[in-house]
């Protein structure tokens, strides 16, 4: 199966990955307002660009959907063993592995309307049982390593860190100063648009006020998409082309449950070229699925893709 080459968290608004004040001058400011490794802010440039800052204190300022879990861990043991003190600002979000990250820092600030997720680590793996056991035994371990990280945050117990994560439990600043997270709250500096920058449907339970507004896309922004999934013009132009309304449903809804399933037979071009009333390739019914698995296979159901 192809994987797409999407961000799963296709941020809507421009990116922002930036250094104020390098040098020596007495603060210096970085900001971490994209998702962490993949599509994002690695963890080589964040570290390169950390070592060449001498200030005395430096101000992160973050606003992340997290991402690659060991480049996330390479940001927070960076921050930890660099000598100047890090006061990290949650301007709008830090979820995942970008809560790990301000856990590195000496003080965790959060804007009143700002938000903060843990949950447990998951993966994606194609292989035998062999390689799947040895998967689900690294998470175990990746989970481990980052319970340790909050539980030195926040002085809770195991057990109740354990509990919270399984839960995917999402923080207000209140909640997060009240559980140890963070230390204090502040105005908020955002406007909500920025706030909500990221696709979070991946997640299971976004909280309402930072679920995106669903809009019908055009039949070209449908197209482009299909394309940034991995399939050719002509594929993307041919499943348009039928009349599917289905597709541009599916985009808006992005992968809410209950989630509409698309099944599409794998010969599905010959019979686009039949007349309108003998099309029958595409059915159309109502059935809960997993998110993680919609991500993978959404655009190769649609249309099968040629490599």
């Amino acid at each position: 199966m192809r994987i797409s080459n999407r961000s799963p968290f296709k941020p809507q608004a421009k990116r922002g990955y930036r250094i104020e004040a390098k040098g020596k001058q007495d603060e210096t400011t970085v900001y971490l307002y994209d998702e962490i490794g993949w599509f994002g802010i690695s963890a080589e440039d964040f570290v390169k660009d950390l070592n060449k800052i001498q200030s005395e204190t430096i101000h992160l300022r973050v606003n992340s959907p997290g991402g690659s879990v060991f480049d996330g861990t390479t940001i927070y043991n960076a921050i930890k063993q660099h000598k100047s003190k890090f006061i990290a600002h949650v301007d709008g979000l830090a979820a995942s592995i970008a809560s790990v990250i301000v856990m590195g820092a000496d003080e965790i600030q959060m804007a009143e309307n700002a938000f903060m997720m843990i949950h447990e680590p998951w993966s994606i793996v194609i292989g035998n049982a062999e390689g799947m056991r040895a998967e689900a035994n690294l998470l175990d371990k990746v989970r481990d390593t980052i319970a340790k990280t909050y539980l030195n945050k926040s002085g809770l117990e195991r057990d109740k860190i354990n509990e919270l994560m399984n839960a995917e439990t999402w923080f207000t600043a209140q909640e997060a100063v009240d559980a140890g997270f963070a230390d204090s709250i502040y105005e908020e500096t955002l406007e909500k648009d920025e706030v909500t920058l990221f696709d979070l449907s991946v997640f299971a339970k976004v909280p309402q006020e930072l679920q995106q507004g669903k809009s019908m896309p055009t039949a070209r922004e449908v197209e482009h998409i299909l394309r940034d999934a991995g399939f050719t013009q002509k594929q993307a132009k041919t499943i348009l082309a039928a009349g599917y309304d289905g597709v541009q449903r599916d985009v808006a809804d992005n992968i809410d449950q209950p989630e509409v399933d698309v099944e599409v037979q794998r010969d599905v071009e010959p019979k686009l070229e039949a007349p309108k009333e003998e099309r029958r390739d595409v059915v159309v019914s109502e059935k809960p699925k997993d998110r993680i698995a919609q991500l993978l296979i959404r655009a190769e159901t649609v249309a099968p893709s040629t490599t």
